[in-house]
């Protein structure tokens, strides 16, 4: 089976979407649904990413990137989630937004997609926002590939900043072979999950003889180590390794 190739964003259209829905998740997660306005479809493969035109007062906008967290199937609209960053422009932008603005945005980019045909497991690693990517990738491909074994790890600092669950028990009524896990770094003494960092969770993981393809988005020190373990020191073939880092 041969990918398809990815859209071809045009980088001169400048789409416009009205924010439909705002979800705060937590204080620093926010959660925008954004309905496409005044053009036909907005095609986009799942992995990719827009870029946000943020206004910036008597200048050009500045552009952030973010990761589309829905099924590529929707071409009419989706979700983006935005971890606030103390002094950002974008969460400032973000979390002034009160409902039915129109916001700016060029794409679709990025060149990380879930890789066709699929192997046998799949382990996804995220931190913070990072879970944009992965629930697509999930969201997209569960009716085409509903057997495969899923893994997802969370990392996130303490118990109050758990989120998206709700979403992920929705997706694990569809896919048999799909378990999650938040990864906690700084969790109270009555937290029985997991604790540390997603990278600690490699060691209890059966990838070397199993057929595996990894997936990461989120922290670039989380990336950079599980990256120097699964490249250099298990010596895995880099097409079984993808990541995106959101710093």
């Amino acid at each position: 089976m041969t990918q398809t190739p990815p859209p071809t964003p045009n980088l001169r259209t400048i789409y416009q979407f009205k924010l439909a829905q705002i979800i705060d998740h937590t204080p620093q997660i926010r959660e925008l649904y954004c309905e496409l306005i005044g053009s036909p479809a907005f095609t986009f493969k799942a992995g990719q990413f827009v870029m946000l035109h943020v206004p910036v007062e008597g200048g050009k906008p500045a552009l952030r990137a973010f990761s589309l967290a829905s099924t590529d199937e929707n071409k009419t609209g989706f979700k983006l989630i935005f971890k606030f960053v103390e002094s950002g422009v974008a969460s400032n932008y973000v979390w002034n937004l009160k409902g039915d603005e129109i916001l700016q945005m060029t794409g679709p980019f990025g060149k990380v997609f879930f890789q066709e045909p699929p192997t046998e497991q799949i382990i996804f690693l995220n931190t913070g926002s990072g879970i944009s990517q992965h629930f697509s990738f999930l969201e997209s491909k569960m009716k085409q590939y509903p057997n495969l074994h899923y893994k997802l790890f969370f990392g996130v600092r303490y118990e109050s900043d758990i989120y998206y669950e709700k979403e992920l028990k929705r997706l694990q009524a569809h896919l048999p072979h799909f378990e999650y896990h938040y990864v906690l770094s700084r969790p109270t003494e009555s937290w029985t999950g997991k604790k540390g960092y997603v990278q600690d969770c490699l060691k209890d993981l059966e990838y070397k003889t199993t057929p595996t393809t990894f997936y990461m988005c989120g922290n670039g020190a989380m990336i950079k180590d599980v990256k120097k373990q699964l490249l250099e020191i298990d010596g895995l073939e880099k097409n079984r390794v993808w990541s995106e880092a959101f710093d």
